[in-house]
């Protein structure tokens, strides 16, 4: 069973090349939903599907036979923020699985933090989320009321802005000491030019 924490509510579900599970989309109405159905029908792997959004661990044996890769996405309303949100799993036949927030790649403990806080999973023996640390700290910001959801948000916004400037600074190459490296050779460069006082365009050239 799965159910929204604190307001927050999952509005709609896409589920493809999961295990049997070849395409599912699946939206969802105020209030309780039931799924049902025969043993093997796959009820069990749109648990998977959450539990991978939560950011648990993924398996290549999970993709469907014959398919590159299996994707999830989960519509989310999130009452830290007072609008959806849109979280995507994805898990590849090869390689790593990767993770998006709204369109933006993120890491997959960033992506369970957000899921943390909106969903939360149990079963038989297994409803043990008040030990978990982000749950612990959520039920904290609940408690403290409004000035703590808007600083939340604050704070999620500005830390979004630093892993998008993260990545692109990243795409520029190299790391923080080979930029460092270049930046001197350049000032080099530059200062050498600057005391051979060249006056003449062509004189360098000869």
């Amino acid at each position: 069973m799965s159910r929204s924490i604190a307001g927050a509510s999952l509005l709609e579900l896409r589920v493809t090349d999961l295990g049997i599970i070849e395409e599912l989309s699946v939206l969802l109405e105020r209030g309780l939903t039931v799924v049902s159905g025969e043993t093997g029908a796959g009820k069990t792997l749109v648990m998977t599907a959450l539990a991978l959004l939560g950011g648990a661990r993924a398996d290549s044996s999970m993709v469907r036979a014959g398919a590159s890769e299996a994707r999830i996405e989960g519509r989310f309303f999130d009452p830290a923020i007072e609008d959806e949100i849109v979280l995507v799993r994805v898990v590849p036949l090869d390689g790593r699985s990767r993770a998006y927030v709204n369109g933006g790649l993120v890491t997959i403990g960033e992506l369970s933090e957000r899921c943390g806080s909106l969903v939360d999973l149990h079963g038989q023996h297994s409803h043990q989320s008040l030990l978990d640390p982000a749950i612990q700290t959520n039920l904290l910001d609940r408690f403290s009321g409004d000035p703590a959801s808007r600083a939340l948000a604050d704070y999620r916004s500005a830390r979004s802005k630093l892993s998008e400037a993260q990545r692109k600074l990243d795409d520029l190459g190299g790391d923080e000491r080979a930029r460092a490296r270049e930046m001197d050779l350049l000032k080099f460069q530059i200062d050498e030019l600057v005391s051979a006082s060249l006056s003449d365009p062509d004189e360098g050239d000869s």
